[in-house]
């Protein structure tokens, strides 16, 4: 009894499962027909101004930036020290003297020299008189572990002062 009934329920299912899609194609044609109406305008696109963009001729800002002191010529003043302006600068005076550390000294029975390292990574070796940093330092000693560098200062008026600064050899 239980197989007669399993059998007579499917039957009628698939009898409910007919070829009969005739209301589904009118519904469809329905749809179709209807024409879709946009009430909205296509939105215009912005106007665009082209602004021309070459950076051949800037910096990169992964270079380290070598600044230049802008010296102002003296008032024709006498009375007060001057540094040589017209001595060639040389590639160690694009930097800073705050921007070098010292690495090491070394030595021989005449002299000494120092060897300094850049903010950009080079190591320069220089000795007692050679040229330093960007306000004419010349550099007046180099002790066991420090380097004494003598700067010339401009003070906006046609005179410049005479500082010293002092490199030593950082500890590890």
């Amino acid at each position: 009894m239980n197989k007669l009934f399993v059998c007579l329920s499917v039957s009628a299912l698939l009898v409910g499962c007919g070829n009969s899609v005739s209301d589904l194609q009118q519904y469809v044609a329905e749809v179709q027909a209807d024409p879709v109406v946009f009430t909205e305008k296509t939105p215009e696109p912005p106007e665009i101004t082209v602004v021309p963009y070459s950076v051949a001729d800037l910096r990169s800002p992964f270079q380290y930036q070598r600044v230049r002191v802008d010296e102002r010529s003296s008032d024709g003043r006498s009375d007060c020290p001057q540094p040589d302006l017209a001595r060639e600068r040389g590639p160690l005076e694009a930097f800073g003297v705050d921007s070098f550390r010292l690495r090491g000294v070394m030595a021989d029975q005449q002299e000494r020299w120092a060897l300094l390292q850049s903010s950009d990574g080079t190591v320069y070796s220089v000795k007692r008189g050679d040229y330093l940093g960007m306000f004419h330092g010349q550099i007046e000693s180099i002790g066991q572990i420090e380097l004494v560098v003598a700067e010339w200062i401009p003070d906006g008026r046609g005179c410049w002062t005479r500082r010293e600064t002092q490199l030593a050899m950082a500890n590890n």
